[in-house]
């Protein structure tokens, strides 16, 4: 497949999406203010450009690189979130931000009133997307779809026997490939192009390597995008590291983190099995075929090689950007820092609070945390 086409491919999908163009605009002039924010704002972000709904911590399935799953945080009770109006309610006061919001989990369709979760951001015409493992979305997504979510993201780690494997459960990518079809189902009967579908697939010691089947896999799905993520890791070291450093004023438990060192991998297979799925990318009309973070072969290899080694490294602009609220209210930009609570004051009176404030310009001082090196959040610039 030709340069022109893949362009012309790209542009034809967002024409199907034409919210995602706004939101990448605006995503883009967000990132570029940040430099001047942390350089000369004393910890004063302009407004939050993405805001996470972490509506559970529980889940359904036991994936073998869950953290969740490493520190036991998996096991907690379903029915600890907040309610479904004070979620809504952080819509309504966050709205000014026109942020988009991520619901994830844990897994988010356990909670029964997410599809009004989604109607209600989707009613005001923000933009969201639901991360799920796709065993609940046959059931739940009848709930969304009048207002559906402008992407939906469902994770197979490869082909069904590698992804049942990982996720300790069997028949889970017969469900998750159900819950794919349901969406492209009603899609059709409700006369809409939202959402955008796409399979998110993490490149691990236990899937790196099937992975390269997961371009036929999509494209029998037919899905909008395929995402070949590596692996987050936070381990040991990182804590031990981070806590002799600043753990006086943000202390780290790798226990309640659920830290532990990834499985090594085969490097040389590992760089061949992504340069054959970059080719392949290449060749093929859908669907969109991207990796996060985007690594040349060399920093693939370090990635894989110890996950303690920089790659990248730049600046930390998550905190001026991004935040995460946890299924208990608190709002935490990074791994043990509470910069309050959205069951006490607003959330747009957190956002610029003093504890946020102090938080960002230490972030600000030393550009990075030895937690950053393999933290989803620090790669994101969105």
């Amino acid at each position: 497949m030709t340069l022109a086409n893949r362009i012309k491919h790209g542009a034809a999908l967002l024409a199907d999406h034409p919210a995602l163009i706004g939101w990448y605009v605006r995503n883009k002039l967000r990132a570029a203010t940040v430099a001047f924010e942390r350089d000369h704002l004393e910890g004063v972000s302009r407004f939050t450009r993405g805001i996470t709904f972490r509506l559970t911590s529980a889940c359904n399935l036991r994936c073998k690189m869950c953290r969740f799953v490493e520190s036991g945080e998996v096991l907690s009770d379903m029915k600890q979130t907040l309610p479904v109006e004070t979620w809504k309610s952080i819509v309504d006061d966050a709205a000014r931000y026109r942020p988009y919001f991520t619901l994830t989990g844990g897994e988010p369709l356990i909670c029964p009133w997410i599809g009004d979760l989604i109607t209600h951001i989707s009613k005001q015409d923000m933009r969201c997307t639901l991360t799920t493992n796709g065993t609940m979305l046959a059931k739940r997504a009848p709930d969304f779809m009048d207002n559906p979510p402008d992407l939906v993201v469902v994770s197979v780690d490869g082909p069904p026997d590698v992804h049942n494997q990982i996720r300790g459960q069997p028949k889970v990518f017969e469900r998750a490939v159900e819950g794919i079809k349901a969406v492209q189902r009603l899609r059709i009967e409700r006369n809409t192009k939202a959402p955008l579908l796409a399979v998110n697939c993490s490149i691990t010691h236990w899937s790196y390597e099937r992975v390269e089947e997961m371009v036929d896999v999509a494209r029998e799905l037919g899905v909008d995008a395929l995402n070949f993520q590596y692996q987050w890791s936070i381990t040991q070291r990182m804590v031990d590291e981070h806590n002799e450093k600043f753990g006086k004023l943000h202390p780290l438990c790798a226990e309640d983190l659920g830290a532990s060192d990834p499985p090594p991998v085969d490097l040389d297979k590992m760089a061949e099995i992504v340069g054959r799925i970059r080719r392949r990318a290449g060749e093929i009309v859908e669907p969109i075929v991207t990796f996060h973070p985007e690594l040349d072969d060399a920093e693939v290899r370090d990635w894989y090689a110890d996950p303690h080694i920089w790659v990248q490294r730049r600046p930390a602009a998550c905190a001026w950007m991004n935040t995460e609220i946890g299924p208990n209210g608190d709002v935490e930009p990074c791994y043990g820092v509470v910069c309050g609570s959205v069951k006490e004051e607003p959330f747009s009176k957190i956002w610029n609070s003093f504890p946020y404030r102090k938080f960002r310009r230490r972030l600000s001082a030393i550009e990075d945390f030895p937690i950053c090196v393999r933290c989803c959040a620090f790669f994101r610039r969105d």
